[in-house]
């Protein structure tokens, strides 16, 4: 036995009732709105892990007027040379380096232009590096200035606190945003839902009282909105993929494997650009449409539910 109003042709004409251009639209708009968001927000998350996860382990020192000369239990050294001395002591794995002339040049290049003829006289620097699960020892700072008086010693521990500050900062904001979308577009669909029961309302009665259950009514009107939901979602997310391939070439600098070209506008080494993208955001704009599609789905069950709840 035949079900009725068991074929997509029943009578409600939902395609008039609830029109492609409005909801598609307004749902693409949610869409491209939310792919910036979540990739806002994953890359923050992505930067903060890299910049601050071995923050703690990492030192940075500054020795200045780093070629005098300095009077030692060994005999006459220089001030650098005692403070590499003293850090020789430190666990073992750790990994001290003393930036040279070229690499101090690149370091200040952006705040003082050509270092190389300057009369400026630059400090030494030296990176440290302490294995993971190592924390600084608690007497070098004071170890350091008895021995080389001057010298500074930077924790980049400070740095990583204050960046995973912004980052849940940007993450909480990001949420927020995420929210204020799927709000709208809760609002948009309930709106549309509305305007198409307003406009079958006669032809809905009429199917109601001959059998037609309520879930069948809700159900149709619930696969248009998420079919449309789903389609402008889609849209949506591919059409803010080319504003976060752009972004993401801007913040390729900052990324662990600096692409090639980097003056360039648009990428020239697209699998390396690929490289850079955090697979937690591509997983979350491939569930943008889906999740488009869910929210309009169950908007509209739970109006048209209700709608059919009050009718006489």
């Amino acid at each position: 036995m035949t079900r009725p109003f068991s074929g997509r042709k029943d009578g409600l004409s939902l395609s008039e009732a609830l029109p492609d251009r409005s909801l598609f639209a307004l749902v693409a708009m949610m869409g491209f709105l939310a792919a910036l968001t979540v990739a806002g927000a994953s890359g923050a998350r992505a930067l903060s892990a890299r910049w601050s996860g071995g923050a703690a382990q990492l030192l940075t020192i500054q020795v200045p007027d780093a070629d005098t000369a300095l009077t030692a239990q060994n005999g006459p050294t220089t001030r650098v040379q005692a403070v590499l001395a003293d850090l020789a002591s430190l666990p073992a794995g750790s990994e001290v380096h003393q930036l040279t002339q070229p690499e101090l040049s690149r370091l200040l290049e952006p705040w003082l232009g050509e270092t190389d003829n300057t009369a400026l006289p630059l400090p030494a620097i030296i990176r440290v590096k302490l294995p993971v699960d190592t924390s600084v020892p608690a007497t070098l700072e004071q170890t350091l200035n008895t021995h080389v008086p001057g010298t500074i010693v930077e924790h980049n521990a400070r740095w990583g606190e204050r960046l995973r500050a912004l980052a849940n900062s940007l993450l909480a904001c990001a949420g927020l945003a995420l929210l204020t979308v799927g709000g709208i577009a809760t609002m948009i669909t309930g709106l549309a839902t509305r305007t198409g029961l307003a406009t079958r309302k006669d032809i809905i009665k009429t199917l109601h009282g001959l059998g037609a259950s309520d879930s069948y009514i809700a159900g149709r009107f619930a696969w248009r909105t998420a079919t449309l939901g789903f389609g402008g979602g889609l849209t949506g997310t591919l059409g803010a993929c080319l504003p976060l391939l752009l972004l993401l070439q801007m913040a390729a600098p900052f990324a662990s494997t600096p692409l090639t070209a980097p003056d360039r506008l648009l990428p020239t080494n697209w699998q390396a650009l690929a490289a850079t993208i955090p697979q937690d955001m591509l997983v979350a704009l491939l569930l943008l449409p889906f999740a488009a599609a869910f929210i309009c789905w169950f908007t509209t069950q739970i109006m048209v539910r209700l709608w059919l709840l009050r009718l006489p």
